[in-house]
C-alpha cells in the first residue's frame, strides 16, 4: 500500500459506504496513518457462533496496551457526549458506547495481525474482512464498522486523527452504534510501530 500522510481507515462490510474516500487534513509527517471510511448496516441475520479458541491468543494482554484501549473508549465517549463537527457538519451528542469483549477480541486480533505481519489494511493477512472477524468472535450485528490507524503513539493522538477525518468522525459519532471494542498492538520492528483498531457494533 502506498504510504500517504495521515489517511485514516474505517472499513465497511457489505452494504452502505459512509464517507468513502474522505481524507484527513495534513498533519506532521510520521504522526500517523489512517485510510478511507465505510460502514455496513446489514447484518447476517443468522446467529453467529464464536469459533472455539478464536480469542485465546488475545485474552491475556499487555497491561499498558489494555490501558490504552480503555483510554480510547473514554475519549470516544467524551466526543460523543460533547457533540462534534464532522467535515463541517455538526453531529449532536450521542449515547455512550459500552465495551464489548467480543469486539475487543476482533480488534486486538487485527491490530496484532497488522503489527506482526507489517501491513496496514482492513483485510487481514488471511484475507478476512472485519465482519468475518467480529462474527468469528461471536458478535451478532445488525450494523457494524471499523476504524484502523497506525503510527500514533498515544490514545489521544489516535482519536484526534480519526476525528479529523469526516468519515471516521461520523463513525465515532454514529448514534446507531451501541458497543465498541478497541485493540492496540505495538510492534517495534514494523513500519509504523503502533497499530490501532476500533470495531463498532449494534446487535
Amino acid at each position: 500500500m502506498k504510504r500517504t500522510r495521515n489517511v485514516l481507515s474505517f472499513l465497511l462490510g457489505t452494504a452502505l459506504l459512509a464517507g468513502c474516500g474522505a481524507d484527513a487534513p495534513d498533519m506532521p509527517m510520521g504522526e500517523g496513518e489512517i485510510g478511507e471510511a465505510v460502514e455496513t448496516t446489514e447484518g447476517s441475520g443468522v446467529q453467529s457462533l464464536a469459533i472455539a479458541g478464536y480469542c485465546d491468543n488475545v485474552t491475556t494482554w499487555n497491561s499498558t496496551w489494555t490501558s490504552f484501549e480503555g483510554q480510547v473508549l473514554t475519549l470516544v465517549n467524551q466526543k460523543r457526549a460533547a457533540g462534534a463537527s464532522c467535515g463541517g457538519v455538526y453531529k449532536p451528542p450521542a449515547p455512550a458506547l459500552t465495551l464489548d469483549t467480543r469486539l475487543r477480541c476482533a480488534a486486538r486480533k487485527h491490530s496484532m495481525d497488522m503489527g506482526m505481519k507489517n501491513f496496514f489494511s482492513h483485510t487481514g493477512s488471511n484475507g478476512s474482512t472485519f465482519t468475518q472477524r467480529i462474527s468469528n468472535a461471536g458478535y451478532v450485528y445488525t450494523t457494524a464498522g471499523e476504524n484502523i490507524s497506525a503510527g500514533y503513539a498515544t490514545p489521544s493522538a489516535a482519536v484526534d486523527g480519526w476525528m479529523a477525518s469526516s468519515g471516521h468522525c461520523n463513525n465515532i459519532m454514529n448514534p446507531n452504534f451501541k458497543h465498541l471494542g478497541v485493540g492496540y498492538y505495538y510492534a517495534s520492528s514494523s513500519t509504523y510501530g503502533h497499530y490501532w483498531t476500533q470495531d463498532f457494533g449494534r446487535p
